[in-house]
């Protein structure tokens, strides 16, 4: 068995100071199969273990989004995540030490995670049970804290980051207004607004998460990536995964080529070397950069472009993939070769001027 990595779900109740935080309780946490190995709580074979500890709270969302397999009139399995397993985790005391140990180990120069994230499910208990999760963390730990969280409240986010948390993710996943509606359910522009309110309020500790291939342009995906990548908002990148048992099961993942070419304008903003007036569109597709081929081949040579883009240190093996299939997001560095037609792809659908 290999590991399948991580992402965060249609994540987590809120609950403002104002209006009385919900009873903390032992939180109910799932540890994805790839975690589980990587902190020591089970084996399996793995060609490429998560450097991220990815711990889920709650089961079941209160939320409907199409892709979810938590979604709440899903017939997924309950440990579905994405088409990654989580089993049940028990004792969280006894997780939480073993995510310390595999951290102190990393942190000493050997194996281990080098930050935990917890994927919180949307339901009335999951805040009470997050910010225990997260305490109790930061008692034992200083392994760095990121949360996946959806959220309407920015009390809640400062809730999260005084219980310890050095990061906090706010999903928006889909890309304009029509289809966020249709495929989650709510508005666009007001998950938009909360991602920079918050964002405004701390720089550079804020995150999102968008999704290829749910039927937006690459356009609408890129210029939205941009403005959010201006605002120092850390974009964790999906290829969307049809999963047995979602309303979307039978829509097909986004062409390569695409997903390529929007991973390596992503890379490009988050280093500053290009901005969206840098590129050229046609009917919503990529198809040009304004600055020489061999320049953006250069940029793009190491292939860092296409690994998987995140927080720090994380790589979310199989997330989106399976082992010995097409690859969406490397977790691991590249090959020369597979840097090379990464690459190719790019520029044979967007070439330089």
């Amino acid at each position: 068995m290999k590991p399948e990595s991580e992402h965060a779900a249609q994540p987590a109740a809120q609950t403002s100071p104002a209006k009385g935080t919900p009873a903390e309780r032992a939180p109910r946490l799932r540890v994805s199969v790839g975690t589980g190995t990587a902190i020591g709580l089970n084996q399996v074979r793995a060609d490429c273990l998560p450097t991220t500890a990815y711990l889920m709270v709650g089961e079941r969302c209160d939320r409907n989004c199409g892709f979810c397999p938590q979604a709440r009139e899903s017939g997924a399995r309950a440990d579905l995540l994405s088409r990654v397993t989580w089993p049940a985790a028990g004792d969280p005391e006894t997780v939480i030490a073993a995510v310390a140990g595999s951290h102190e180990a990393a942190t000493s120069g050997g194996e281990g995670v080098k930050r935990v994230c917890f994927q919180v499910i949307h339901d009335r208990a999951s805040l009470g049970e997050t910010l225990e999760a997260v305490r109790s963390t930061r008692r034992r730990s200083s392994v760095p804290i990121c949360v996946s969280v959806f959220l309407n409240d920015q009390a809640v986010v400062a809730q999260l980051f005084e219980a310890g948390a050095d990061h906090v993710t706010m999903p928006i996943d889909v890309v304009g207004e029509e289809l966020y509606h249709r495929v989650k359910g709510g508005g666009f522009s007001g998950a938009l607004k909360r991602v920079e309110e918050a964002a405004a309020r701390w720089p550079g500790k804020i995150g999102t998460h968008l999704i290829v291939g749910l039927g937006e342009t690459e356009e609408d995906m890129v210029r939205l990536i941009a403005r959010l990548v201006g605002q120092g908002v850390t974009i964790g990148l999906f290829a969307f995964t049809p999963v047995r048992g979602t309303e979307l099961a039978a829509q097909a993942p986004p062409d390569l080529a695409s997903y390529r070419r929007i991973q390596a304008a992503n890379w490009l903003f988050g280093e500053g070397l290009i901005g969206p007036d840098d590129l050229v569109f046609a009917d919503g597709r990529l198809v040009g950069f304004r600055r020489p081929s061999a320049v953006v081949r250069s940029w793009l040579a190491a292939g860092e472009a296409f690994r998987t883009a995140g927080c720090p240190d994380c790589n979310r093996p199989y997330y989106n993939e399976r082992p010995g299939g097409v690859i969406y997001n490397y977790p691991r560095p590249l090959t020369a070769d597979e840097a090379a037609a990464a690459v190719d792809v790019v520029l044979a659908g967007a070439p330089g001027v």
